[in-house]
């Protein structure tokens, strides 16, 4: 930024000095009128013109970039919010197979239970008729 004020001021004076040393009378001649100036006043309002053209463009880039900013500000949000609701589908999804490796392990227990309670009633079955 600074680089480009020192660039500019440099440009400024170097078209202030060639406007003094050139400050001769010229016409001009407009399709409607003529008008006798300084050729000095001539090259500063050339300078101004393009200095405010440059400007517009460079304010026509920047409201450019500007809303290009917020577009990826928006789908930033829009990324982190999709991220958001997959890393909660993820803890749910690891929640849910740990729940259900549980209840696997709870129902293992189960049938074993069963398994071991039929095994003892068969073996206290055998026990009875030996006796």
């Amino acid at each position: 930024m600074q680089a480009g004020f020192i660039i500019s001021l440099f440009f400024a004076i170097i078209v202030a000095v060639f406007a003094l040393k050139n400050g001769g009378s010229v016409n001009i001649d407009f399709i409607f009128a003529k008008v006798q100036v300084s050729q000095a006043i001539v090259i500063f309002v050339s300078a101004a013109l393009g200095a405010v053209i440059v400007a517009f463009l460079g304010l026509v880039r920047q409201v450019k970039l500007t809303m290009k900013l917020k577009e990826q500000g928006k789908l930033i949000n829009s990324l982190n919010s999709d991220k958001q609701s997959l890393e909660n589908e993820i803890h749910i999804l690891k929640e849910g197979k740990t729940m259900e490796s549980y209840e696997n392990l709870n129902e293992a227990k189960e049938i074993m239970k069963e398994q071991d309670g039929i095994s003892n009633t068969e073996g206290e079955n055998n026990t009875e008729e030996n006796v």
